[in-house]
């Protein structure tokens, strides 16, 4: 049986391969990987929890975990791999490919990093030691095509969220499993999936939900919290004590709490709004059409070193799709309560304000392809698999 090795880096990247593991099943899967792609039957060498961060600064206290994963990674292809596929996170996966084509191993490149945006100088890295890049947004096509030979293959497939996005719950049953009354509002608080995320913006979120509920009386604010990350943010919640606030999780998790199959999409689909840390759930959100704001905040050297390598306007999805501020971006020192509190009363006192957000997100759905993105990568790379060639 041929073996396959996966690697991601991030709860987004588990999301999508985890997908495609359920496709793969004639063959043998081992790889880095999140809860979802655990669930679905690979078998972990590490785990994503060990290498996951955000920003430059943030990954130097995770650098000898890293760093090991990265060893014990390059240990296992050196026994025998058939493919090596890498998901995004590219300052791991381009070294993890390096290693892969030195050993003659056949290389995938599923989602590519956001060289558009920065890091253009990765573009050769990856050419060189990617055999298929596959692509989810239309406007990489422009990037790669110059480089598109007998030894680099370019496939644009669509974005696999399309297919993923499923939503179970009405507003009553999802306020029903809540204990939340029929009346009141939902407002969403999704922090992101790592920790350097939720130990920054949930302390924040949670401080602006204070000034929130002060203005509203029929607001509840809910969190959906990554299998990795609901303790943490447990911990933080149990300090607002009197704040109307409910933690939900995954079904992969042990958590004492309420727990649902995709929690970060019930949340979405029934908010009324929703503040939202930059990442794919942004995307996610304006697939939904639920209306929100973006914040990010990381150390003041990463975001120094970050705006001098970033040469695009906007840093959420939505609005590089778009070209234009559909959705609001508080950043750094803006990121703070007061400003989202009042951005988020803005919204939920202005009907238009909403209403025009939710008609931009389906211009920004409609440029993002055609559904069966998954279908299509999957045959991409079961016949890279079974002929050697694409």
């Amino acid at each position: 049986m041929k073996k396959v090795f996966i690697s991601v880096g991030e709860i987004s990247g588990d999301n999508y391969a985890s997908e495609l593991v359920k496709r793969l099943k004639n063959y043998s899967l081992i790889g880095i990987a999140g809860p979802k792609m655990r669930a679905a039957g690979l078998t972990p060498v590490a785990n994503i929890e060990d290498i996951s961060v955000v920003g430059l600064t943030e990954a130097l206290s995770k650098y000898s975990k890293i760093k090991q994963v990265f060893k014990k990674s390059v240990e296992v292809l050196k026994e025998g791999v058939d493919l090596l596929i890498v998901v995004d996170f590219p300052g791991f996966n381009i070294k993890l490919l390096k290693e892969a084509k030195k050993l003659g191993i056949k290389t995938v490149y599923f989602i590519s990093p956001q060289v558009w945006a920065w890091g253009k100088g990765r573009v050769k890295d990856i050419v060189e030691n990617t055999d298929v890049m596959i692509s989810i947004l239309p406007f990489e096509e422009e990037i790669y095509k110059p480089y598109v030979s007998d030894k680099f293959k370019f496939f644009y497939v669509g974005h696999p969220l399309l297919d993923i996005i499923k939503t179970y719950e009405t507003e009553e049953s999802f306020k029903e499993k809540l204990s939340v009354p029929k009346h009141k509002k939902i407002v969403g608080l999704l922090a992101g999936s790592r920790e350097s995320e939720v130990n920054v913006l949930l302390p924040i979120m949670l401080e602006s939900a204070k000034l929130i509920s002060r203005t509203f009386e029929n607001i509840h604010f809910v969190i959906p919290a990554t299998v990795n990350m609901v303790d943490k943010v447990l911990e933080k919640v149990s300090k607002y004590k009197d704040l109307p606030v409910s933690v939900i999780t995954s079904k992969l998790s042990d958590a004492n709490v309420p727990k649902f199959e995709n929690p970060s999409y019930e949340v979405m689909k029934n908010s009324v709004f929703s503040i939202i840390a930059s990442g794919t759930a942004t995307l996610e959100a304006s697939i939904i059409s639920n209306p929100f704001i973006l914040v990010y905040k990381v150390s003041p050297l990463t975001f120094f070193i970050g705006k001098r390598l970033v040469s695009i306007p906007y840093l959420g999805l939505p609005n590089i799709i778009a070209g234009k501020e559909v959705v609001p971006e508080l950043l750094q020192e803006e990121c703070n309560p007061l400003n989202i509190a009042n951005k988020t009363l803005e919204f939920l006192t202005d009907e238009n304000l909403r209403e025009n957000q939710i008609k931009e997100f389906e211009s920004i759905k409609a440029k993002l392809g055609e559904k069966g993105a998954i279908e299509r990568t999957y045959n991409i790379i079961n016949r890279l698999l079974e002929t050697g060639q694409v």
